[in-house]
């Protein structure tokens, strides 16, 4: 019980339940969130962050072993491209090398499916150039996981994301073979599968990981 977590995205569907899986873990000491706004703490592992992300320094990152990146955002939420990179590209690098400078040595960040630096869909071609951004920070191991779409109960309402998840749904029992990948995913099991991976997965390297091999990965035993 030694090692010390960061969590960009604490409060986001699945930053919640990675902080809920670390701090239940008995290899974290300590469990670090990097927050916005004041939220309370769960556990006594747990240290409060409170920064402002677009003016980040190395002040505000404590010194850690393990950084999950699980911030993200929507474009209809941002209101405008740019907003949406600025919290999907420009706030998980910034975070990624200032940890890595202070020590940090593990990176694990949920990107999505489809996550494609070349894509002519602005989303994908944002989570692919994050993605490639996040590889050349020189972080000794890199997870990246792709999941498909995810559910879970968000603060927030979102209609299209709401009628997405009862497709998926009622559609699960077909995807089957290579379109397992499109599966959705429960906010637990990808939280489960992350720290998992990072307890269990000492090869150095990237590792990515697609919706069903999340799925598979974070299943309870």
């Amino acid at each position: 019980m030694n090692r010390r977590a960061l969590i960009l995205g604490a409060t986001g569907l699945v930053g919640k339940q990675v902080v809920n899986q670390l701090s239940q873990s008995k290899e974290y000491k300590e469990v670090h969130l990097l927050v916005r706004r004041p939220v309370d703490k769960s556990d006594s592992k747990q240290i409060i962050h409170k920064v402002k992300f677009d003016s980040l320094t190395e002040n505000d990152i404590p010194a850690v072993d393990d950084v999950f990146i699980c911030i993200g955002t929507t474009i209809k939420k941002a209101k405008t491209k740019e907003a949406f990179k600025k919290v999907d590209y420009e706030y998980p690098i910034k975070v990624a090398r200032i940890a890595r400078e202070k020590g940090a040595s593990r990176l694990l960040v949920i990107s999505a499916i489809g996550a494609d630096s070349e894509s002519r869909v602005f989303y994908s071609r944002v989570k692919g150039e994050m993605e490639e951004a996040v590889k050349k920070v020189g972080y000794p191991h890199v997870d990246i996981f792709r999941p498909s779409l995810l559910l879970g109960n968000r603060e927030e309402f979102r209609f299209g994301e709401k009628v997405g998840e009862h497709a998926v749904k009622v559609m699960k029992p077909l995807l089957l073979g290579p379109l397992r990948k499109y599966r959705g995913i429960e906010d637990v099991v990808v939280a489960r599968a992350m720290v998992k991976q990072a307890s269990e997965n000492r090869s150095t390297g990237t590792v990515i990981l697609q919706s069903n091999e999340i799925e598979k990965a974070g299943r309870e035993e």
